[in-house]
C-alpha cells in the first residue's frame, strides 16, 4: 500500500511537488485522492517518478477520469493506447500557449506527461495560472467579460504550422477537414473549487462571438498580454522520469521548442471528465454560449 508523501509548494500562486512518493506497487486510492486534492490546490504538480510503469500512468489518469485515445498522435499501442507519444523527431511539438484541445465540445481536465527521452539542456516547459490572471483583472474588466463567449479553432495553429513547414500538406487537410471549433465562455468556473479562471489562449481562439472585429482583437490582445506577467508562471525544468499533472481547465501551457537538433519524448495521457460527475459541470456553462456537448 502506497504511502502520504509531502506536497512542497513551487511557487506562491502556482505549482508543487510530490516528495516521498511511494510508487511500489499499486497506488492506493487515499494516494491518488492526496495527488487530486494538491492538483486542485497547486493547478501544476510535479511527481520524481522515473520508475513509473504505463499501468500506474494509466492508474493515476483513471482516477481523474476517462483517458484520450489521441486522433492524431500514435500511442504505446495494445492495451495503451491511452498514453500518447510526443516525439519531436515525428515532429511533433507544443510550443505554443494553450489549452489541451479546447476546440472540443468537453476538452480534458487533466494533462498528466513523462519525460522519457530529454535534449542536454533546454525544453522546459512553462504554465500560466488563469485563475490567478483573472483574479488579477479589474472588477470592471470582469464584470465586461461576464457571459462573453470566444471561437477555440485547431484550424489556426495548423495553417501557422503549415505555413512554417512544421506539418505536410496532407496532415493539414487531414486535420482541417474534422472542422474542429468550439464555443467556450470566455470565463469558466472551476466545477470542483468554484474559482474563476480566464478560458482563453492566442494559439485557438480566433475570435469573441458577438464582438465588433477590431473590439475583439484589443480585447484578446489585451487578455493574452495580461496573463503572461511572470507572477502567473511556473517553469519547470524536466529531470528524466518526472511527470507532471496540470489542471486543464485553468493553465495554459508552452513547450519551449529550444532543443533542436536534440530529441524530446514524452508520454502523455489526457483525461475527460466521466459523464454524471462533479467535473462535468462545464458543459452546464456551454449552455450560457448557446452550445453543449
Amino acid at each position: 500500500m502506497s504511502h502520504p508523501f509531502t506536497v512542497n509548494p513551487l511557487g506562491p500562486r502556482i505549482g508543487a511537488e510530490a516528495l516521498q512518493l511511494d510508487m511500489a506497487g499499486k497506488l492506493s486510492e487515499p494516494t491518488l485522492r492526496q495527488l487530486e486534492a494538491a492538483l486542485l490546490k497547486h493547478e501544476v504538480l510535479v511527481l520524481h517518478v522515473p520508475g513509473l510503469t504505463p499501468e500506474q500512468h494509466l492508474a493515476i489518469a483513471r482516477h481523474f477520469g476517462e483517458p484520450e485515445v489521441h486522433t492524431f498522435y500514435p500511442n504505446l499501442g495494445a492495451g495503451y493506447e491511452q498514453i500518447t507519444v510526443i516525439d519531436s523527431k515525428l515532429g511533433d511539438r507544443a510550443d505554443m500557449w494553450h489549452h489541451d484541445e479546447s476546440f472540443l465540445p468537453s476538452p480534458p481536465i487533466v494533462t498528466m506527461t513523462q519525460a522519457r527521452i530529454l535534449p542536454p539542456v533546454g525544453g522546459d516547459t512553462c504554465w500560466i495560472s488563469m485563475t490567478s490572471a483573472y483574479d488579477a483583472l479589474s472588477e470592471r474588466m470582469k464584470q465586461y467579460l461576464e457571459g462573453l463567449c470566444a471561437w477555440h479553432d485547431m484550424n489556426a495553429p495548423m495553417t501557422a504550422a503549415l505555413q512554417n513547414g512544421i506539418v505536410t500538406h496532407e496532415r493539414y487537410v487531414e486535420v482541417v477537414a474534422q472542422n474542429r471549433r468550439q464555443l467556450h465562455p470566455v470565463v469558466l468556473r472551476h466545477p470542483v473549487t468554484g474559482r474563476k479562471a480566464l478560458y482563453v489562449s492566442p494559439t485557438y481562439v480566433t475570435h469573441i462571438e458577438g464582438l465588433a472585429p477590431a473590439e475583439s482583437r484589443a480585447v484578446l490582445a489585451y487578455l493574452h498580454a495580461h496573463c503572461m506577467q511572470v507572477e502567473f508562471l511556473f517553469k519547470h525544468r524536466w529531470t528524466l522520469g518526472d511527470m507532471v499533472l496540470w489542471d486543464n481547465r485553468s493553465v495554459v501551457h508552452n513547450a519551449i521548442m529550444d532543443y533542436a537538433p536534440h530529441q524530446r519524448r514524452m508520454h502523455r495521457a489526457s483525461v475527460f471528465a466521466r459523464q454524471g460527475t462533479a467535473a462535468q459541470k462545464h458543459n452546464e456553462q456551454e449552455a450560457a454560449c448557446g452550445t453543449t456537448a
